[in-house]
């Protein structure tokens, strides 16, 4: 951006703030506000932005290779409690993003965790809630994101997300997804998340 327009830099960890103000004065950066506020009250903040990069909040399964402690430091608990929150993340990105905007209307879904729960579950959820499509994420590294996971059959449009995997890739692992948003439609009733069973189903395995 060469330092024109805005950036809204927020971590809900105040004890990250340091590093983020100093990385941005080592990067020259001078068109940035940093806040340190819960991201799911962002939208009653700020509305009407041209992009917006999730960076979620995740399990990090994708980093066990330099971090081992996660293989007894996770539970499945903490994978649940997780990818709740990461979609109640992913819809507050959206509900800040401008569809209207030349520039811009989209918004990128990013975790290093391989898990479907937390990627392809959380991106299938974002599309059924809201006017949202998958875009290409023009990046050559990494393999299609999964349409399906065991029972789980997902949105066609998923294979336009990429898969990062620490053994096949040579790096941590990560996942990304951007969508682009078409209107400020909200989608809450049952018509709009195939059936209630199903629906009812999914919250089921999700509280095992």
């Amino acid at each position: 951006m060469k330092n024109t327009g805005t950036i809204f830099a927020n971590d809900a960890n105040k004890l990250r703030i340091p590093a983020l103000i100093a990385n941005l004065h080592r990067m020259g950066v001078k068109n940035c506000i940093v806040s340190n506020m819960d991201g799911k009250k962002f939208p009653s903040l700020v509305k009407n932005l041209d992009r917006v990069l999730l960076d979620a909040p995740c399990t990090g399964l994708g980093v066990i290779s330099r971090d081992s402690s996660i293989k007894t430091s996770k539970s499945e608990q903490d994978l649940v409690k997780t990818s709740h929150l990461q979609r109640e993340l992913i819809l507050a990105a959206i509900d800040c993003v401008d569809h209207n905007s030349k520039t811009g209307g989209i918004i990128v879904y990013s975790t290093c965790s391989v898990s479907p729960e937390e990627n392809e579950r959380v991106v299938d959820y974002a599309l059924k809630k809201r006017n949202v499509k998958l875009v290409e994420c023009e990046i050559d590294v990494g393999v299609a994101g999964f349409t399906r996971y065991r029972t789980h059959q997902f949105d066609p449009s998923l294979k336009l997300t990429r898969r990062i995997y620490p053994h096949v890739h040579n790096m941590d692992g990560f996942f990304v997804a951007k969508l682009k948003k078409l209107g400020n439609e909200v989608y809450a009733g049952p018509n709009n998340i195939a059936t209630t069973k199903e629906n009812e189903k999914e919250k089921l395995q999700e509280n095992l």
